[in-house]
This record gives structure tokens, sequence and C-alpha cells, in this order.
């Protein structure tokens, strides 16, 4: 039998898809391409914006098109979100939501014998504990996504992700250990730690937070290269934290994850966020001081409801200054049952169009900019791909490079110098390769 998937969305979907594919394969299935005509399709949606909704509906239809006879599961947050669109989708026999992952393989072996349709939707807020989910190994990443938390309980006003996803639940330290041991003996070099609000890791633990994780996990897996968080509110960003880090600083990615949403204080205030410019900014400061250079990449909505002239000039020279080495920017999407949904204000979608623009020209100068620093310096990088001859990879502090070699450095850790600070990819000198006891 043959399996095939599609992940829309976050690296936390990336790891429930590669854990569903894991359990797939122990039983037997042979793993297809999504473009391959397969006996099951799997796809996990995403619901962070109109667009995610509407993809996830094209790529479900794809596959019922590729083959009607296939079994078709559809999970994620579209899924628990709104079902009943999901279940008007012809074809479609499997719909579950951001819970009942680890039944996937049963639901789908009862459908291949009755073929009769099954929805089971639960309501997430009643769902109190980590869903456990193991991958023992990756198919579509060199770098090994762990999950360690779920939910989120920040109810940004234009966010449905509470709603999907539920309230903050927490991986036990000793599976997530068990299962980083794991992928390290299978030889991936970096972990990156994930979650729907990865710093809240612990809230619903007794006295044991994000911290007291990383140091565990240093000590209990020495022979893991490097340890990356794959974002953290700054909320979540203690000084405990920082200084875990710094006390094992050999052990982490030279780069964090930051979201700032909105660059004015009216702004952020309408957005529910829990902080305010001049927090934001004395907090990276800290982080600076701690580690000069660090590369700090952020996300930021653009055309947010009654965002006016003056608060997108504000927002414009407030990330300016804070230069960061790249960020993520998102026009802002109506999403129904938010509080942001029911604001008065809402901008003609030429004009978030206009400011998202803006904001990716200077997300590029600022990422031209911070590459620069580097050009003539050695930068630490993880191998990933090739092609064309060419080698691409990213440094610990986030810079994607290319370079060229003749040896076969796939996975493998190598050193480059920067020649060139060109953006989405700068360019490398190859230099040598890390020997395998080396670290």
């Amino acid at each position: 039998m043959k399996v095939s998937s599609y992940t829309l969305g976050c690296k936390v979907n990336i790891y429930e898809t590669e854990a569903v594919m894991n359990d797939f394969l122990d039983h037997g299935y042979i793993i297809t391409d999504f473009d391959d005509v397969s006996d099951v399709y799997i796809i996990n949606t995403c619901s962070v914006t109109s667009t995610s909704d509407s993809k996830s509906r094209k790529i479900i239809r794809q596959a019922t098109r590729r083959n009607p006879n296939a079994v078709i599961a559809v999970m994620g947050c579209y899924s628990q979100l709104k079902p009943e669109d999901v279940s008007s989708i012809e074809g479609v026999d499997i719909i579950i939501g951001t819970d009942k992952r680890h039944q996937l393989y049963d639901l789908v072996s009862e459908t291949l014998q009755s073929k009769k349709k099954q929805v089971l939707v639960d309501r997430i807020f009643d769902v109190d504990v980590f869903e456990e989910l193991k991958v023992k190994r990756f198919f579509t990443h060199t770098r090994g996504f762990i999950k360690i938390q779920d939910g989120c309980e920040n109810f940004c006003s234009y966010c449905t992700i509470p709603f999907a996803r539920g309230k903050v639940r927490s991986r036990k330290k000793e599976s997530i250990i068990v299962e980083i041991k794991q992928l390290v003996d299978s030889g991936v070099k970096e972990i990156i730690l994930s979650g729907i609000n990865t710093g809240a890791y612990g809230q619903d633990l007794s006295e044991y937070r994000l911290h007291h994780l990383l140091k565990d996990l240093i000590e209990a897996v020495p022979k893991l290269r490097r340890i990356r968080i794959s974002s953290i509110e700054l909320m979540e960003v203690s000084e405990e934290l920082l200084q875990t880090i710094k006390q094992y600083e050999s052990h982490f990615a030279y780069h964090l994850h930051i979201p700032l949403q909105g660059g004015s204080d009216n702004t952020l205030k309408k957005m529910n966020r829990k902080y305010r410019t001049s927090e934001y900014q004395a907090k990276i400061n800290r982080v600076r001081e701690l580690f000069p250079n660090i590369a700090i990449t952020t996300d930021c909505l653009a055309g947010f409801v009654g965002e006016t002239d003056q608060d997108f000039e504000d927002a414009y020279a407030f990330i300016k200054q804070l230069s960061f080495s790249e960020m993520h920017i998102f026009p802002y999407s109506r999403r129904s049952g938010t509080a942001a949904d029911h604001m008065e204000g809402h901008l003609s979608e030429q004009i978030k169009h206009e400011r998202t623009h803006k904001l990716i020209e200077l997300s590029k100068s600022m990422a031209i900019e911070y590459r620069t620093k580097f050009i003539g310096q050695t930068l630490e990088v993880l191998v990933e791909s090739k092609k064309d001859g060419h080698w691409f990879g990213r440094s610990s502090n986030y810079i994607e490079v290319e370079f060229t070699s003749a040896e076969q450095l796939e996975n493998r850790i190598v050193y480059v110098t920067l020649t060139d600070a060109t953006y989405p990819v700068a360019k490398a000198i190859f230099i040598r390769k890390e020997e395998e006891n080396e670290f």
C-alpha cells in the first residue's frame, strides 16, 4: 500500500505529519510523492489566514481528483475550525482536527474496509493532555523538528490559532529526550524545538519551564550538535532562559525568532499583544548585550485594522532601528470569529498591499546589512541540499549560503567563508568539513 502527504503551515504541522508518516511506514506502507497515484492521501491543513484556508481546500481537491478511489484523510487547524467545510468536499473520507492524530493509521485501516466517512473533531478546549506522537526519522528535512508543546492562550485579536489548538499542553521531558536521542543517533545534527507557543512550555507543569528542559536536554544528549528554538514570544524570553543559553552557548544556534507583529503602541494594543514597543526594544537590547551580532528574526502584520498613516510611519521607523536580520511579513487577513473581525477601520486591500511591500523591501535591506557584517568571516553551516552543482545550507545565525565542493557534504557541518551578502542566498567559499569527533 502507498501513502503520501501534503503539509501546509508551520513547523509544528511538519512534525505532526512526519510522526503520522512514521506510523504508516512502521506498518509496512510505502511513502510516495504527493503528485503520484497513492492509496492514501493525508493532508495536514493550516488556517492562519484566509489564503491558508483556500490552499487547504485546493490541495484536498487535488488529492480527490488524482485517485478517486483513495482514502483521503484531512487533519490540522482548518479541519479543526471548519470541519463542515472539509466534509462538504466530495471524496474526503476521514476528518480529524488537532487531536487524535495518533489514531490515524487505525482510522485509515477501518476506512479501507468499510469506506465509511469518519468525522472525529473534538472540542479542543476540552483537551487537557499533550498528544504523544513519535518521530524516528525525517523524510523531508535534514534538520529535526521536535514538537514540545501545543496550544496557545494569548488570544491576539487577529488570530484563530487558540481556537484551533486549545489550551497550553506541554510534553513530558522524558519523551522529548528519548526522541531526540534517537534522532541524534540516526545522524540528525540540528534539532528545532517547536510548539504553537514554544516559550509557554511548562506553564501547565509544576515548576518546570523551558530553560529547565534545555539544561536537561544538553546534559542528557551531549552529542546533539545544535539546538534552535523555532519561535518565542517576547514575554517568554526570560532572564533565566537567556542565562541558560549563555551558559551552554556552543550548543545553541546563534539565532532567536521573536515575533513583533505590530510596530506601534496603538496597533499592539488593538492586537491584544502583551507588550509595548519600549518593552520590546528593551528585551532586544538585553539579548544583544549577551549575544552581540546574534540573528534576530521576526514576524510582522501589515495593514492591521485601524492602522493610520502615522501608525505605519511609527512602525516603519521602529522596525528599522531594531535592525532585524530578516522579517516574515504578512498582510492582515480578516478571520471570522476573532475580535479584530468586529473592529471598525478595516483597510483596503490596496493599502495593505502597499504597506506589505514596503516592509518586505525593508526586510531585504536589513537582511543584506546584517549579512554584510560577516563578509570575510568563517561561518558554521549545516548542509541541507545540492542543486546544479552547488551545496546549500544555513549557518548557526540563520544565513542561507551556497558554495561549491566536490566532497559529499549533505547533513554535514562545514565551515565556509562568506564572500557576498546577497539575499536570499549568500555566496560563500568552502573551507573544510567538521570531523565527526570534533564537537
